[in-house]
């Protein structure tokens, strides 16, 4: 294809593919939120006191976290088998288009559709269940508006300092998805498990160049109680910095897959 991307037949290569996964959409959709509407009632149902906030905090993050892994995991499927490749290489569609897609129908949706999706069945599960039983504890999207309320509390410049971390906090299962996502592109069997080690293998290799730059080469004895960050002025730009680097690195990985695309074309 000479043109890179043309809205019109990129939508309707969209439809076509919408209408051809429906099924999977609906089936999946209804099972994600059966799933965790029996699950919280069952959890629910079997604590004797209600469940705090925290525990139900983190009972949802791994819910996310299952989920969205298994969502990232239908990235590049066709890859996964000779007949559905060649499909999907001869498809008059651009490379461009192609990869937008599965990325658009994997990435997006489980950094975005997917918490909504997730909070609609545990208000759904709570609602229902605090007919049955008042005293189970449910408070609607109090845990969500506590977090954003701890966020805005304190002076202007304490505010700033955890808008930046929750940035950062919201950029690390983006991360860890398009990491996945990457790795999809690349690996045929056992797609995964490999990308879970790629991920693994990922942030082992950050962690020892941190290592190795601020306890072998020496760069951490400058680190001293007058100069606490280092070559960074403030905080802020210390915060600032990390952002960027994720958001680099991010463009990168995904760039990677999109050369991947193109290679498996040629």
């Amino acid at each position: 294809m000479n043109n890179l991307f043309d809205f019109q037949r990129f939508g309707k290569y969209v439809s076509l593919e919408l209408i051809y996964n429906k099924q999977l959409f609906y089936y999946g959709l209804g099972a994600i939120i059966s799933m965790i509407i029996v699950g919280l009632y069952s959890i629910r149902a079997l604590n004797e006191s209600p469940i705090t906030e925290g525990d139900l905090t983190a009972l949802l993050i791994f819910i996310y976290v299952v989920l969205g892994t298994v969502i990232i995991n239908r990235a590049f499927a066709a890859f996964r088998s000779q007949k559905r490749l060649i499909t999907f290489l001869t498809f008059p569609v651009s490379q461009f288009e192609k990869f937008l897609f599965e990325y658009l129908s994997t990435v997006l949706i489980g950094v975005f559709v997917l918490p909504l999706v997730i909070l609609f069945a545990y208000m759904t599960e709570g609602e229902l269940h605090k007919i049955i039983n008042p005293g189970i504890g449910y408070t609607g999207l109090d845990i969500v508006t506590n977090i954003t309320k701890e966020i805005f509390i304190g002076s202007e410049h304490e505010v700033y300092i955890k808008k930046l971390l929750a940035t950062i906090v919201c950029l690390i299962p983006f991360s860890i998805m398009n990491l996945i996502f990457t790795g999809n592109s690349v690996f045929t069997k056992w797609p995964l498990i490999k990308s879970v080690l790629f991920v693994a293998a990922f942030l082992t290799f950050h962690g020892f160049l941190v290592y190795t730059i601020f306890e072998k080469m020496g760069v951490g004895e400058y680190i001293t109680n007058e100069n606490p960050l280092f070559f960074f002025s403030t905080s802020e730009a210390a915060l600032l910095f990390v952002i960027f680097y994720i958001l680099v690195a991010n463009a990168v990985i995904v760039y990677s897959s999109y050369l991947k695309l193109t290679e498996k074309e040629l």
